[in-house]
This record gives C-alpha cells, structure tokens and sequence, in this order.
C-alpha cells in the first residue's frame, strides 16, 4: 500500500511582511497539518496491510530558509520534522516513510521563480525510485543535490547563501 502527500501551498510571504501571518497560517495548514491528517488517516490501514509506504513531497527549502517565501519554508521545515517522526513511529509496522526534496518544480505554484525547475515526471520518477531502492530521503535535481551536499557540509554558508534572496 503507498501513500502519496503531494498538497502544497506557497504564497510567496515572507515571515515578518505587514499581511503575510494569514498566509503562513494557510501554508502551514496545507504543507504541515495536512500532510500529518493524511498519515494519521492512513497509518491504521497501512498496519492492517501489514506495513507499506508513505511519501512525503517536501522541498530542499525544508533544510534552508528562503526569504521570499520565509513562510512556506517555515512550513516545509515543519513538515520534515514530521516526516522523520512519523517515520520513527511507524516503523514498527513495517511502514517506510520518504521524504522528497526537490528544489524548483515547473508547476503553477513556482511560476513566478525565474531559475531552474525540474520537471514533475522527473521528481514522480525519483519518488517512485526511492520507493523501490528503499532510500529515505531523495533530492531531485541538481540544485537539490547542491543544497542537500552543501547543507550537510556547512549549513550555516547555505543559510548565508539563501539570505541574499531577500525581497524587495
């Protein structure tokens, strides 16, 4: 049996702008509270299979904070912290849980980001890879590659790094 949380909200606020508390509160509910009802609502069905999979699409901005949408990185980072303890709660159940971390996705939702955007099959294909490979977390793409390798190496010059994408 395998799950699939792939529901995401970014509204592009930073965390401290005049109108934005609205917006992190909608991207929390979505890209955190949401994905946690959906293993919750699951993982009695998974146990009863006898175990299976459960996805989580997440973001490289779930490890680094990005400025200009301070606020959905915030919620990613939430969702990530879940998504290792949903792991380690499920686990006795023979229950695997992914994390995917894919930078940019050439969706409506990053429409507005000018840099490079990997494809939808090509984060589908390395989910489904994660799943057959057993791999716990996946960074599709380059730039998730760069910022997982950076980030394990000195966290603190990624975080620098994104801090220059600051708006305005």
């Amino acid at each position: 049996t395998l799950l699939i949380n792939n529901a995401g909200a970014n509204s592009n606020t930073a965390l401290v702008e005049v109108d934005g508390l609205d917006n992190a509160r909608d991207e929390m509910e979505t890209n955190y509270f949401g994905t946690l009802s959906m293993c919750r609502a699951f993982a009695p069905i998974l146990k009863s299979n006898g175990g299976g999979t459960i996805v989580n699409i997440l973001s490289i901005l779930s490890l680094v904070n990005l400025p200009a949408s301070g606020s959905y990185s915030v919620s990613k980072a939430a969702a990530y912290s879940m998504n290792q303890g949903v792991r380690a709660e499920l686990a006795s159940q023979q229950t695997k849980v992914i994390g995917v971390m894919p930078g940019a996705v050439d969706t409506d939702m990053a429409k507005e980001f000018e840099g490079p955007k990997e494809k939808p099959l090509d984060v589908a294909e390395a989910a489904i890879k994660a799943v057959e490979d057993g791999v716990e977390d996946v960074f599709p793409g380059d730039m998730a590659q760069a910022v997982s390798q950076g980030h394990a190496q000195d966290a603190k010059a990624v975080e620098q790094e994104f801090s220059a994408y600051i708006p305005g």
